[in-house]
């Protein structure tokens, strides 16, 4: 089995277990940056794809009611925005965490962080294949996808700053996404990005 699916299939069946062999690589910083950059871009391909492929306009209404369609239109300032989001988040999430008492370092919290990425990635995939077969199916997929997310997410977060308990990591994850999701709501106002969609400046 290919390395990779097989540490996919591990993270699945042993997240804890692990998350401990991700952090033993000792990946050095520019290693990671471009690891971050890749699985960034890799995401917002497989995110924007079925609205760059789709033909004709989007509807304006449609538009209006799901302002993030004139974001996907735009892949380039989509990856600067989930890569910058992204790079604040493991950094909020690190100093956060090191403020409760979590120890770790920097870069085992990247390392997990890329790799919970990459494997989103991968189901993304299955997803947007599923979608092509199945919509319904690929929905019900898609719900699955969250709370797995959110479970491996908890685990690999709790392994990196050497939480006790998962509950630490879920009241760190609620108080660093609140203030994220302040912080991207002013970075999109400041960018145009309206009600009613991207605005054209």
């Amino acid at each position: 089995m290919n390395i990779w699916l097989q540490l996919a299939v591990d993270t699945l069946r042993d997240p804890k277990e692990t998350a401990q062999k991700i952090m033993g690589w000792n990946l050095d910083r520019s290693t990671l940056y471009m690891a971050l950059f890749a699985v960034a871009a890799i995401n917002v391909l497989l995110a924007s794809a079925p609205v760059i492929l789709a033909t004709g306009e989007v509807d304006p209404e449609l538009r209006a009611a799901l302002p993030i369609l004139g974001l996907l239109e735009r892949p380039l300032i989509f990856f600067a925005l989930v890569a910058g989001t992204l790079v604040v988040m493991i950094q909020a999430l690190y100093w956060a965490g090191r403020a409760m008492g979590g120890q770790g370092s920097l870069g085992e919290m990247m390392a997990l962080l890329i790799w919970l990425q990459a494997m989103r990635a991968m189901a993304q995939f299955i997803i947007l294949a599923l979608g092509l077969i199945t919509p319904v199916l690929s929905m019900l997929a898609a719900l699955v996808l969250q709370i797995v997310a959110l479970w491996l997410f908890l685990h690999f977060l709790s392994a990196a700053l050497r939480f006790d308990s998962l509950f630490r990591a879920f009241g760190l994850l609620i108080a660093v996404a609140a203030g994220l999701v302040l912080g991207l709501m002013l970075i999109l106002s400041l960018m145009g990005i309206s009600a009613g969609g991207l605005t054209h400046v």
